[in-house]
């Protein structure tokens, strides 16, 4: 099974961003142990490249890259061994490089021409971003209707309360931050709640989509 088949498989990718290399390190762990099986660690953490590096080396999650502005960034990230790369908005050479490089790409978009442009550049999977603000639910049906051949992830607005509206539009996966990762759990180092919370997302993911 491709990376891409895994991801459209599970559904679910946590965003790791935090303020310290350790602490974004922890919270991608205690995700682990919460059953995720694709994380990112997005590259406004501190060292973002050595929690990539570090991770690779003591789990068998596959392990991203977030966003990510320059190419320096991916050259970075990939070097860590980061398996795919993600991106806030579409920049054609950050999408060439990540695909000469062999790594799955994925930009983010809010408008037809920014999702197409991603697309034909070489994006796997396009992010709607951000999601919420741009219509949410209604935005992806509208622009499914000219684009349903692209991949789309959704990303921002998601709960686990609304988390089956979100899955009813078959996204190839959804990408979730704050809504497991909170704040004050960062701040109190509680890293069992954040197991906990991913735990529910997780559970809920797999009622819903019997075959995952």
């Amino acid at each position: 099974m491709s990376l891409i088949e895994e991801i459209e498989r599970y559904k679910l990718m946590v965003a790791v961003r935090t303020s310290t290399p350790e602490s974004a390190f922890m919270a991608a762990k205690a995700c682990i142990d919460g059953g995720v099986k694709v994380l990112e660690i997005t590259f406004s953490v501190p060292d973002a490249d050595d929690v990539i590096r570090r991770l690779n080396k003591e789990t068998s999650a596959h392990i991203g890259a977030g966003t990510i502005l320059r190419i320096q960034e991916a050259k970075k990230a990939i070097k860590a061994g980061a398996s795919y790369i993600v991106s806030p908005h579409f920049d054609e050479r950050i999408v060439t490089f990540t695909k000469r490089e062999g790594l799955i790409s994925i930009p983010g978009a809010c408008t037809p021409t920014e999702i197409c442009s991603a697309h034909r550049a070489g994006g796997d999977i396009i992010k709607l971003f951000p999601f919420h603000e741009i219509g949410g639910i209604h935005f992806l049906k509208v622009i499914r209707g000219p684009l349903p051949f692209i991949r789309y992830m959704l990303c921002g607005g998601i709960t686990v309360d609304n988390l089956s509206q979100y899955l009813a539009e078959n996204p190839a996966c959804i990408l979730i931050g704050s809504a497991i990762i909170k704040k004050n759990y960062i701040l109190s180092e509680n890293w069992k709640a954040i197991t906990q919370e991913t735990i529910q997302f997780v559970s809920s993911l797999k009622r819903m989509l019997p075959e995952s």
